[in-house]
């Protein structure tokens, strides 16, 4: 009894990580590390729903990402072990790796493996926070009694700085549709551009009913907007699409491109018609639009019956390392498809039995059902000048609201359920 009365009543104080000298990491520099990581996090959240409409493994990878560095913000701030400072660093680094790869060659897996994305704000701002985070929880180690990270009124300005750069990122016109408009203009659709993107803007009613229109995009188009030419330009672009009168004047309805021999390639789609292509198609290796070029388009028909009208053209360029010189300005942004099933018919014309970019789709299910697989199909563009088809939105967007199903909305059944059906219009 003596014993037990005799031991001390008061409790051993915690055990505290410390670092290299020995003290506990400084507050407010702590607080500074974990700011950056929940600003980093934050990004990663709210860009997942885009990454996960594009591909399951890279959206994962953004949730993923973001609840590692919620706990370690967590775990910098309530039990700062020296082992949290280290993964702090290790995760920085490893993210901001993955960033750089996924910006130079490409990431090599997901749905746009081998392709790389282009920076933006929304990225940039990210590897910002989580360089910061890697170097405040390094200085921690490393200079654990420097003043700067002793400093609270040093630390609130900073973090206030972390979280202002966090809300300028996901606020910011590049963070809408961002993991789409990081692939140039990526869409899906069929292997000759049979589905791709909304600008956004209604083309409904007033009640803001736009009949299906915004849900073409299906997330996939970033919108540029059109830029002003300088007469020059406008002149040299004027005579490049002069030579498509020559294609308005010989194939005005479908009738007559079928008569040509011109066979349907991929099925009609709403906002995008019906492509049709001609023996003299050309790929347009180097990019550039000669008068050879321009008279090799594929032809797109509002329709598929004899009297359907042409609406437009797309051109392809494949060989080119990046997007192509293209048309005179700056107005022409061209898109590319992956994954891509091609079925060829006795009568030479193309089904796509998967649509274009649909994820699961795999080589050997391509095979079954008859078809080539195509990894990736070149860069692409629509042309919307023939008269009465004019696109409102802009001569070179993806989708043209002057073409609808028939009974007038933009509504698609599934790009799933595709099959062979030659129309993705849920009213056929």
């Amino acid at each position: 009894m003596t014993d037990l009365l005799d031991r001390p009543t008061t409790l051993e104080p915690p055990v505290v990580a410390t670092t290299a000298g020995g003290d506990a990491p400084p507050a407010p520099g702590r607080w500074l590390a974990a700011a950056a990581l929940v600003g980093a996090a934050a990004i990663h959240v709210a860009m997942a729903p885009s990454h996960l409409g594009e591909s399951a493994v890279e959206g994962t990878g953004f949730i993923v990402a973001a609840w590692l560095q919620l706990g370690l913000a967590v775990a910098l701030v309530a039990r700062p072990r020296r082992w949290v400072l280290w993964a702090t660093i290790a995760s920085g680094v490893a993210l901001v790796a993955a960033w750089a790869v996924s910006r130079t060659a490409g990431l090599p897996f997901g749905s746009h493996s081998g392709h790389a994305e282009d920076v933006s704000i929304v990225d940039g701002a990210t590897v910002a926070l989580e360089v910061a985070a890697a170097l405040v929880a390094l200085a921690l180690i490393a200079r654990p009694t420097a003043a700067v990270l002793r400093s609270a009124g040093l630390a609130v300005a900073a973090t206030v700085g972390a979280l202002a750069l966090t809300t300028a990122a996901v606020a910011s016109p590049a963070a809408r549709d961002h993991a789409a408009g990081s692939h140039g203009e990526h869409a899906a659709g069929d292997a000759h551009g049979d589905a791709a993107a909304a600008d956004g803007h209604g083309h409904g009613t007033a009640t803001g009913d736009d009949l299906g229109f915004a849900a073409l995009s299906n997330g996939h188009q970033h919108e540029r907007g059109t830029e002003p030419l300088s007469p020059e330009e406008t002149v040299a672009l004027s005579k490049e699409l002069a030579v498509t009168t020559q294609l308005v004047e010989r194939y005005p309805t479908l009738g007559h491109a079928e008569a040509a021999g011109w066979k349907r390639a991929g099925p009609f789609s709403p906002g995008l018609g019906v492509h049709y292509m001609g023996s003299g198609f050309g790929l347009n290796a180097d990019g550039r639009m000669d008068p050879e070029d321009l008279l090799a388009p594929m032809l797109i028909f509002d329709g598929l019956t004899p009297d359907a009208k042409l609406a437009g053209f797309m051109y392809l360029a494949y060989g080119t390392t990046g997007e192509p010189e293209g048309f005179t300005g700056r107005n022409d942004h061209w898109h590319y498809h992956e994954h891509v099933c091609i079925a060829t018919a006795p009568d030479g014309s193309i089904s796509t039995p998967f649509g274009a970019d649909l994820d699961g789709v795999t080589e050997g299910m391509c095979t079954e059902a008859g078809g080539s697989w195509l990894n990736y199909t070149g860069y692409m563009v629509h042309v919307w000048n023939v008269p009465g088809y004019e696109s409102p939105d802009g001569m070179f967007t993806e989708l043209n609201p002057a073409i609808t199903c028939a009974d007038g909305t933009y509504h698609r059944i599934d790009i799933g359920e595709l099959g062979d059906r030659t129309t993705t219009c849920r009213d056929a």
